[in-house]
């Protein structure tokens, strides 16, 4: 056997290893920086994605706040046409209605009202003697 060729073989082949070593070794590094890349892109684009997603609840928290602001519209006008047909009459009338339903319902058995306030309005009065509200 030829000494001096299987030590040629064995040096060439330690040559291709190491330079396979050092090609894995670059390429290693190649595909870090690719993926670092990729990775920065996927991130701005993620961003991006955000950005819009924040802009879009944006919108609907302000268009849920036109909702309640219109909402808010509706009830001051339906409270201002109640108010400019509610006369202090009216409210007595409606309070002496209310007083004989809680007469006639036989569960307010506690309570005693008498009408001897100012302009008619009873005062209130418990089953404790001392205490008396005014409404």
């Amino acid at each position: 056997m030829n000494y001096s060729r299987i030590i040629l073989v064995i040096a060439l082949g330690a040559l291709i290893l190491t330079v396979a070593g050092f090609g894995l070794v670059a390429a290693g590094k190649a595909f870090e920086r690719y993926q670092a890349r990729a990775d920065a892109n996927n991130a701005v684009k993620v961003s991006a994605i955000e950005i819009r997603n924040q802009a879009q609840r944006i919108l609907v928290a302000k268009q849920q706040a036109e909702i309640r602001r219109q909402n808010a519209i509706g009830i001051r006008e339906a409270q201002d046409q109640i108010a400019k047909t509610l006369t202090p009459l009216y409210v007595q009338f409606e309070m002496t209605e209310a007083l004989k339903a809680i007469a006639t319902s036989g569960s307010n058995n506690s309570v005693v009202y008498i009408p001897a306030g100012v302009a008619g309005i009873p005062l209130v009065a418990t089953t404790d003697a001392n205490k008396v509200t005014r409404p």
